[in-house]
């Protein structure tokens, strides 16, 4: 971004005296004109961000683009006065913002055409343009307002490494606010006792001398059964994939060798890289081979209506936390495995030579030392489940049948799914209210996973690697 030139009592490149030698006489103004410039960049990259989300400031991004043009000539005039040469990168940028600023105002209001499937506003360039030239703008702004020194310039590249952090926090602040926002409001017991249930009923009307019949409906409204049924899932998920997990990772590190080894390890990390759809794909295929055979109701599911009658479901909780568990067993695995690599050969050497044997010193010195690890990744894991929503895609449905291994699966995720995609409109008209209030249960959900990983890392760690 800046200048390789190096400004320092040891370098002299210039016949001249050198910028920091003439700055010094005129500090004040090149401080003011540095902090116009500094001033403007920062300005031009505040308004580039809202040009993301607002296509109502239309009237200031040329302005500014100019503006910011004229502090990085005068910063090059300035420059090229001290120095006697021109700085080739900050002429370039100065050129380039006015070249942009020009074809920015040739832009239409709209932009369509060239095979895209909608219309651009220009606000989207402006938002671009705004934010690429700003960046480099504000770390020159930066370098000459801080005296144009080598520690001046290392800071001048702070603005390119702090901006992505800036603009991941601020996206994640704002879409915390909306949650809170919109779910705080409707947060309540009712809500998290009651299970969603539409009874329907057909009552007899006359019109005229005859009678018709016409279905009445009443709707039991609450997401009791979609916040079960997360918690389920991650129970038969853990339940499922931690012992194989395990298993898997102590087999490839103290028995597995050769080809087999690296056979293993190969299908742990192509199944880590297996894209959800194609799981919710082999959840349905599951699904379907599995009608007529004895395992239709551990599969399917099913569940009794009003009359009492069973019918099959789409997919149990057992099939959506089998499915799951696909993408948590290499995780767990290669924590096991990590875990058992970085026990001190020492410790494992000196129990086989006291005469334990290979058993005895796994479940009593390899494993303890690796629950750390393990730990992590079965927490980690149940994350995952308690937020995956395209592998039980097809599976699940609205849980007004209650809740259980063999019922038919359902979750918070695939509520908020349901609230915001659902053809329904009744659904989503007595249910829509609490999407936020569910997306904010299931952030406290994953959150606390994450508190959970790294205490009981912590203390696990302490208990038995001494840390």
């Amino acid at each position: 971004m800046i200048s390789g030139r190096k400004v320092g009592s040891d370098t002299n490149y210039h016949s001249p005296p050198l910028i920091v030698a003439v700055m010094s006489k005129n500090k004040v103004a090149v401080k003011a004109m540095s902090l116009f410039s500094l001033t403007l960049s920062g300005l031009g990259l505040l308004l580039g961000c809202l040009c993301l989300s607002l296509n109502s400031l239309e009237a200031f991004p040329i302005l500014t683009l100019v503006l910011i043009g004229f502090g990085m000539l005068m910063l090059s005039l300035n420059d090229r006065h001290f120095t006697h040469q021109w700085d080739g990168k900050l002429l370039f940028l100065t050129i380039l913002i006015f070249i942009s600023a020009c074809l920015l105002s040739l832009i239409p209001e709209y932009v369509y055409g060239l095979n895209v499937s909608g219309i651009i506003h220009r606000s989207f360039f402006s938002a671009l343009i705004l934010i690429a030239l700003s960046i480099p703008a504000l770390g020159y702004s930066l370098y000459y307002f801080l005296g144009a020194t080598p520690k001046a310039r290392d800071l001048s590249y702070y603005p390119l490494i702090i901006f992505p952090v800036v603009l991941m926090l601020g996206a994640f602040g704002i879409l915390l606010y909306r949650l809170f926002a919109g779910g705080i409001t409707h947060f309540s017991w009712h809500m998290l006792s009651t299970a969603y249930n539409q009874q329907i009923w057909q009552t007899e009307v006359w019109q005229g001398d005859w009678p018709q019949w016409v279905n009445q409906s009443i709707y039991l409204t609450g997401i009791r059964n979609y916040v079960l049924g997360t918690l389920l899932l991650i129970g038969l998920t853990a339940l499922i994939s931690l012992p194989i997990g395990i298993g898997v990772g102590i087999y490839i590190t103290e028995y597995s060798t050769g080809f087999l080894s690296k056979l293993i390890k190969f299908s742990c990390t192509a199944l880590k890289s297996v894209s959800v759809f194609i799981l919710g794909i082999t959840a349905v295929s599951l699904v379907n081979y599995s009608t007529g055979t004895p395992f239709a109701s551990l599969i399917r599911g099913y569940f009794y209506d009003v009359n009492g009658q069973r019918h099959l479901s789409n997919g149990s909780f057992v099939t959506g936390a089998i499915i799951i568990s696909i993408l948590v067993i290499p995780i767990i695995a290669r924590a096991t495995e990590e875990g058992i690599l970085s026990v001190p050969q020492e410790m494992k050497e000196g129990s086989l030579a006291l005469g334990a044997s290979q058993g005895h010193t796994l479940f009593n010195v390899l494993v303890p030392w690796s629950l750390p690890n393990i730990t992590t990744g079965l927490l980690l894991g149940c994350a995952e489940a308690a937020g995956s929503l395209a592998t039980i895609w097809y599976l699940s449905g609205t849980g007004e049948y209650g809740v259980s291994p063999l019922h038919q699966s359902t979750s918070l995720s695939y509520f908020i799914f349901l609230c915001r995609g659902d053809t329904s409109p009744g659904f989503r008209s007595v249910e829509g209210a609490y999407q936020f209030a569910a997306a904010i249960i299931l952030i406290l959900i994953t959150v606390g996973l994450s508190i959970s990983v790294l205490i009981l890392k912590k203390r696990l760690a302490k208990r038995y690697k001494g840390v």
